[in-house]
């Protein structure tokens, strides 16, 4: 079955944390809708643009998916609680969650990173195509998701079309378990060494505080033991 690719619009943080915060006060959506639309007035001229980048959010925050409610809301208890700068990993988090595209970008450019210093958009663009095929909606929505990259402040551009990118240490316990837990979810393998829970290529600009303390304490996970070493499941 061919995979819709939804995220068109490039999006801002700040957009996203304006979101969680109508979340957080109502759960009406027509009246969450109505206050997105409302804001992104102030930055967006385009009625068809404020409606794709409202759907974004909406997609993200609120019209989960009934399997992802009980992380969401998780997600949510950690956004009040953590760093303010730590909130964008969530964001990240959640958006792995709702957006299979945002994921196979990230998971694409975490490769990329491993090998080499600086990344061109056609390296992007042709792996995207070997998954998703070479589809026109593609053609506008890539550069549109490395300027959301970049809004994040993950990629910087070394110069046109070439990017770097910028690392994050996520010293937030109950954050980096949200990355992990989105990594594991939208993984295609039941479970995964602990030994290799910083190599997933999906969350490539940050660096998790995890140990296997941690994730003992933790009641997002199950730990086991598979040929001899600690393996991680959800």
């Amino acid at each position: 079955m061919s995979k819709a690719v939804i995220l068109a619009r490039p999006i801002k943080p700040e957009w996203l944390d304006m979101t969680v915060e109508l979340l957080a006060g109502t759960r009406d959506k027509d009246e969450i809708k109505r206050c997105i639309s409302e804001y992104l007035s102030h930055f967006i001229n385009s009625s068809i643009n404020i409606r794709k980048t409202r759907e974004i959010l909406l997609d993200t925050w609120v019209e989960v998916d009934n399997g992802n409610r009980e992380f969401r809301e998780r997600a949510l208890k950690v956004y009040k609680e953590c760093p303010q700068t730590e909130r964008n990993a969530i964001h990240w988090a959640m958006m792995l969650m709702a957006f299979p595209i945002f994921k196979d970008l990230c998971t694409i450019i975490g490769k990329l990173s491993d090998m080499q210093e600086d990344i061109a958009l056609s390296q992007i663009q042709r792996r995207i195509y070997e998954i998703w095929g070479e589809r026109s909606t593609l053609v506008h929505s890539i550069p549109k998701n490395i300027k959301t990259l970049r809004e994040f402040g993950v990629l910087e551009q070394v110069k046109p079309g070439v990017y770097r990118v910028v690392r994050r240490t996520v010293k937030n316990r109950d954050v980096s378990c949200l990355l992990l837990y989105a990594a594991l979810k939208t993984s295609d393998k039941l479970y995964h060494r602990v030994l290799g829970i910083d190599r997933f290529k999906e969350l490539f600009p940050f660096e998790l505080n995890l140990g296997m303390d941690s994730l003992h304490q933790s009641d997002m996970f199950g730990l086991d033991m598979i040929g001899g070493e600690p393996v991680v499941s959800i």
